[in-house]
């Protein structure tokens, strides 16, 4: 099998295996609603957001250094993983200690919210210990394995989510649940692993300080990007209820169930842009091209479906008790388009080697959604919220392209963009025409004119089904 196919099979892999667990993980989070109501879902949510905080500090950039690294020719993959599988272990020790004084010191968190803190930071390490790993995987295109450890993890937090809404259960009992779904699935991960690069514990303290000086600003973009991911949330929960967290968070989480899908392709695809940008500029700018068609075509209709379908989707996964989720779930499906193009740049800047030129570009987007937020969720709360999510990612994914535009002197094709927005307001207008008006078969339905249109459009070529037997026969 080529390389082309092996990626297209690894992608499809990795899309299937992920829909199913994020399928799997909103049927929890559906259920883990309904139960705590938003002011038990909100402080479920505020736990979550306060230690996602310090993952992102402990995460320091390893994981793309460490599938830039081993996918380099004659790498000592032992020694690479070795190292930055210590060094991570380092930084969470470290972070979560920082973490557990930090909380103790915000006055307006509860006890209940502190000690959620304190349990839940054990699920976070094993979380980030699987998500370094991520890169052996990419490297061997074997992205069934991590597939495997992540459903089979979410299928036991169903199975005991759904135990607990029978028998009754508050935030905290879900978050152990959390805790022991993320140990399954970082075992399966790490014996997985070890199969192909046997690493083990150990690294000198001269390579763990190189490691940090060539990883800092990764690090300081993870830090900056986290301010406008996760900011929102935690200055909601400073200045306005856990009611209003809640509602929030009941659409934001269903983008975040969304926007997994641009960052799997394009870690499938780091390999070869890094590989590529030394030693064939064309190539890379031909890899380029060709990710950013398929995330236009796969984004596009996701924000005019999206749109469409609120209020159905906040009504199965929050129930009633969510119905003001709606309008801010219409205002966050607009991000989806720039983070779908925003994890392709952010990775290009990377195999670019222009990591400290994409800090500006951060730490704007970073300082404006601080601010913003600030005055917008005081005035308008959770909606505030959401126009800023939706323009921080415009402005953070502009900023980006700017950077790779100075360094390439090259815009991408856009004409797929003008076919995409044709099919997403025909497949808009089959659904509202369709006669059944019932979640999943509007879905189905949406989906098969949204793809016929591209076929006949030729948006999606002949040769896109031809490539896609090919790798299912292979």
């Amino acid at each position: 099998m080529g390389l082309k196919q092996k990626v297209a099979r690894n992608t499809v892999i990795s899309f299937l295996g992920k829909m199913t667990s994020s399928a799997i993980g909103l049927v929890s989070i559906a259920f883990i609603a309904r139960e705590l109501g938003p002011d038990g879902f909100g402080s479920y949510n505020i736990v979550v957001a306060f230690l996602y905080v310090f993952s992102v500090f402990a995460d320091f950039g390893l994981y793309n250094i460490l599938t830039r690294e081993i996918s380099k020719p004659d790498a000592d993959e032992k020694e690479v993983v070795s190292t930055i599988f210590t060094s991570r272990i380092i930084l969470l020790v470290f972070f979560y200690l920082l973490s557990f004084l930090v909380v103790m010191l915000i006055p307006t968190y509860s006890n209940e919210v502190k000690m959620g803190v304190l349990v839940t930071s054990l699920g976070f390490v094993f979380l980030s210990l699987s998500q370094v790993l991520m890169g052996i995987f990419q490297k061997y295109l074997k992205t069934m394995l991590p597939a495997i450890a992540d459903v089979s993890a979410r299928v036991v937090q169903l199975v005991l989510v759904l135990y607990l809404y029978q028998k009754g259960a508050d935030f905290m009992d879900f978050l152990l649940i959390f805790v022991l779904g993320s140990f399954i699935n970082f075992n399966l991960v790490y014996f997985f692993a070890k199969k192909y690069i046997p690493f083990s514990l150990g690294l000198k303290i001269s390579e763990f300080f190189d490691l940090l000086k060539q990883s800092w600003p990764l690090a300081a973009s993870s830090v900056l990007v986290l301010v406008y991911f996760k900011g929102d949330t935690l200055i909601l929960s400073f200045l306005k209820s856990s009611s209003d967290v809640g509602i929030y968070n009941v659409a934001y989480k269903i983008i975040e169930n969304i926007i997994f899908f641009p960052a799997m392709f394009v870690g499938l695809v780091m390999p070869l842009l890094s590989r590529y940008f030394v030693s064939d500029l064309p190539g890379f700018k031909k890899v380029f091209q060709k990710s950013f068609d398929f995330l236009n075509i796969i984004s596009v209709p996701l924000i005019f479906g999206g749109y469409y379908l609120a209020g159905d989707i906040i009504s199965l996964i929050g129930g009633s008790a969510f119905s003001d989720s709606v309008l801010a779930f219409r205002i966050l499906i607009f991000s989806v388009f720039f983070i779908f193009l925003g994890a392709l740049f952010g990775n290009a800047i990377i195999a670019i080697h222009k990591q400290k030129q994409v800090m500006l570009a951060y730490g704007s987007a970073a300082l404006f959604n601080v601010f913003a937020n600030i005055y917008f969720i005081q005035k308008y709360s959770y909606l505030g919220a959401s126009f800023v999510s939706v323009a921080t990612e415009v402005l953070a994914t502009s900023l980006m392209f700017i950077v790779i535009y100075r360094a390439l002197r090259f815009i991408p094709e856009i004409g797929i963009l003008y076919k995409a927005l044709a099919a997403s307001v025909f497949m808009v207008f089959v659904m509202w025409a369709f006669p059944f008006q019932s979640l999943f078969v509007l879905l189905f339905v949406g989906v098969v004119s949204y793809f016929t249109f591209m076929y006949f459009s030729k948006g999606i070529s002949k040769e896109d089904f031809i490539l896609f037997l090919k790798m299912r026969n292979s």
